[in-house]
Order: structure tokens, then sequence, then C-alpha cells
């Protein structure tokens, strides 16, 4: 065996830790490049203001904040008009809603979920029903810029080809399909809209056209290959005229896409959120398996109901509104319980409320509440956004109890008179998550990097130790 000196391999050992410690900074600090890029660009866009693709229908520019900071958009839902078409002052309301309400909210669009008309309770289509919602939407003005409408069961009820839903209704005319999505792209980020069919082409018996909706292979496929379209998208806004799930009896059923998925496995594939539907003619708002479904009820009830729908930040606020009643508004930040979705980071440092009145709003104040109804936090005034009227702001509390419910309030003074919303709020622990991904990546650098710097400090020690051994 041939003796090689001491010196000679200590030597040789040196420049080996040498090249080691070169190729073990080289990799810190590209890692530690990579998460700083990861925390400075996570909240960068460079697309302009909004941006419309030309395969999309919707066009508005209404319906968005992004001044000072603020990523805030809204639009309306509305559901189960059938019962309007054969009124006169029904269909005045329907006007009204299309005419003075849309102008003042100025919504990022206007979607109606289904049974659009009656069809002589599901027996056979009317032609009058169509005719007065075409000329209706017609008279004012409504067109596939600002509108969508989806086929509910008493739409397609003994007319499996829909060819009345084609001729007649916005989406049917303007692209000959059931089904559609469009997207929305904003300097702080990007949303995809979905509308599916869950009408059936021909229905077996009164229980299943009452209850269930249905999506066969080519809808789902079509729904697969959209969400797919949509993956790297910040959030999926789906929309359908029957509820997923509703004991007793409501349920979408649904077959499986070419590449064996039913629509609940494509929710849950593809982290859908938020689901719109009517339907059930009531408001509602159910959570199962992280699907939240927001249910709407029939337009007729109290001489006028529809939703509005804001985004903020990410977080989603809703309210059902009145035609008519003003003023109108929602406290959208910080988020109800109902939707708060930590995935998403919330400023608990400010308070945000939309508010509108035709005859202006005089002024905003909110206040908190403990759960039990003991005043938190007395009445303090919100500032009116001045880049954008309909915005106000202020301070929040910064002494909440974490993983505790309190009771948000907001009483809001109009010209027109006075409203008071609130929600649940439960105070979501504060987590940095780009913060402790950066704190563990380094922390498994340090972990790996401790034997190759004890080697290097003492070469010498960990030799002798090792020719002892051997010895």
């Amino acid at each position: 065996m041939k003796f090689i000196p001491y010196e000679s391999r200590f030597k040789e050992t040196k420049n080996k830790n040498i090249i080691i410690l070169f190729l073990f900074c080289l990799t810190y600090l590209s890692i530690f490049q990579l998460c700083l890029r990861d925390c400075l660009v996570s909240n960068f866009n460079s697309k302009e203001d909004f941006i419309h693709e030309l395969y999309h229908p919707v066009t508005s520019k209404n319906g968005f904040i992004n001044s000072e900071g603020n990523k805030i958009f809204w639009f309306i839902q509305i559901t189960d008009t059938q019962f309007i078409w054969l009124d006169q002052n029904r269909i005045d309301t329907f006007s009204k809603f299309l005419n003075e309400t849309k102008k003042i909210i100025k919504p990022l669009f206007i979607i109606h979920t289904g049974d659009i008309v009656d069809a002589n309770n599901g027996i056979y289509q009317n032609f009058e029903e169509w005719q007065n919602y075409n000329k209706t939407l017609s008279e004012n003005n409504i067109n596939s810029s600002i509108y969508v409408d989806l086929v509910g069961n008493h739409d397609g009820s003994e007319d499996p080809n829909y060819s009345y839903f084609i001729n007649y209704s916005i989406t049917g005319s303007e692209y000959k399909a059931t089904q559609i999505s469009f997207n929305h792209s904003f300097s702080f980020g990007n949303y995809a809209f979905i509308g599916i069919n869950t009408a059936k082409d021909s229905y077996d018996n009164i229980f299943e056209f009452g209850f269930s909706g249905f999506l066969n292979t080519e809808e789902l496929d079509w729904y697969e290959n959209e969400l797919k379209r949509y993956k790297d998208y910040d959030n999926i806004f789906v929309f359908g005229h029957h509820p997923p799930f509703f004991l007793p009896y409501y349920r979408i059923i649904s077959n499986l896409s070419s590449t064996g998925k039913s629509f609940y496995d494509l929710n849950k594939e593809n982290n859908v959120n938020y689901y719109f539907c009517g339907h059930i003619h009531s408001n509602y708002i159910q959570k199962i398996d992280g699907l939240n479904t927001i249910i709407t009820d029939n337009f007729d009830d109290n001489n006028g109901t529809y939703r509005i729908v804001v985004i903020d930040n990410n977080q989603l606020s809703t309210s059902i509104e009145n035609i008519g009643k003003w003023p109108q508004g929602l406290i959208i930040n910080p988020p109800s319980h109902n939707f708060y979705d930590s995935q998403f980071n919330i400023d608990l440092e400010k308070i945000h409320v939309l508010a509108w009145d035709p005859k202006g709003i005089v002024s905003i104040e909110w206040s908190v509440y403990f759960e039990s109804g003991i005043l938190f936090k007395d009445w303090t005034s919100l500032q009116r956004n001045h880049e954008n009227g309909l915005l106000w702001e202020g301070d929040f509390c910064k002494d909440l109890s974490y993983e505790n419910n309190y009771i948000v309030k907001a009483k809001i003074e109009g010209n027109s008179g006075q409203v008071i919303r609130e929600i649940i709020f439960n105070v979501p622990m504060s987590i940095n998550y780009e913060l402790i991904h950066i704190i563990l990546t380094v922390f498994v650098i340090g972990i790996i990097a401790i034997p190759i710097i004890i080697i290097l400090l003492y070469p010498k020690k960990i030799l002798k130790k090792k020719n002892k051994l051997q010895r």
C-alpha cells in the first residue's frame, strides 16, 4: 500500500474544500435570489389596467377599482326571471333594472343564471315570453358587451335543440352556444368566468325536471378544457342554473368526462372556489368540499331581486339588493367568515365599503361588536376615496383577538335613506408564507452546510482522528 504524506493529503483536502465552499456559496446565493424574486414578483403585473381578449364576450370598462393599490371589481347576478314576461308591470321592473340599476351600480358585467322563461310551467315553450325577453333587452340597449345569459331547465323544456334560447337570448344569438367562458385581466390579476349548461335535453319525469341538473360527457369535456385554459388565473368563477347539492333533493347528476372525471372531480382538481346558481327560488350560501355555492332568489321576489358580488384583494363579498331601494352597499374588507380564503392575504389594517345611491352617499360609519352583541368599537367615520366615489375606507381595529368572531357593521347614509349592513368576521392568524419559505430554505441549507464548514475549519483534527482510527 502506497503511503501518502500527511502534508500532501492536507493540501489535497484543502483544495477540495475550497471548491466545495465555492459551489456551496453559489448554490446558496442562487436559491436566495429565487426566493427573493418570488417575494417581489408575486404582486407585480406589467399588463395594462384592463385587457380584453377577442375570445371573450364582455368588454365593459366599468366595475373595477385599482387606484392607490386597491384590487377591486364587482358584477351582478340575476336568475329565474320566468314569471315576468306575461306581466307588463314586471317587465317594467326588469327594464328599470337594466336601465337605472345598471347605470348606478356600473358592474363589470351582469349574468343571468337561467330559467329565463317559464315555458308554461315547463310543459311547452311560449313564443311570447321569449319575444318579450328579447324585446326588453333590445329596448334597453343590452348586448354581449355587458350581459351573459345561461340555460335553465324551463328554457330547454320540450326544446331539445334549445332553438328558442339560441334565437332569443344574448349568449345563444351571439355565439350559438349554451355554454360560455370569458375572462378579465387587470393590473392586479387575471380572473376567469365559466357558464355551464346544467339543463337536460329531455326529462324522464316531473321529479327529474324539478330537482336535478345534468352534465353529460360532451359538456364536461368542454368544461375541463376551459379549466385547463385558465389554470394559471388568480381565480375561476363558475355559473350554472342548478345547485350542485342542496337537501333534500336538489343536485347535479354528473357523467364522466373523456378523462374519467366528474363535475365534482374537476372542481377539486382545478381549485374552483365559487359556483353561482339559482333554481330553488331562495337566497342561500353553503360550502361543501371546498366549493362555495351561492344561490340567488328568483328575480321577481320582493319586486326585483339581484345579487351584487365584489372581489377585494381576491376575497369575495356579496349582498342581496332590491330594485329601487337605495342606498345599497356592502362591507368588502374585512371579508365575511363565509368566504374568507386563506390562500390569499387580507389587509387587517383597513376597512372598505362600496356604496351606491342615485342621489349621492352622504356618510358611512362603521362599528364592531362581540358576537354576544356587546359593543367593542363605537361608530367611526369612513372617508370617501376621491379617485372613485363608490369606495369608502378607513383604518380598522388592530386589537381584535385571533380566531374570535366579531360583528362588523356599516351604517350607510344616503340622500335616499339609510341602511345598515353587517358581516361576521373571524380574525385569521396572520402568516407570512413567503417569509416562512425563505426561513425554511435557509434552515435546510444551514443543515447541509454545517458539516462542510466543520471540515473547512478543522481539517487537521478530522484527518488526525481518521488516521488514528485507521491505525
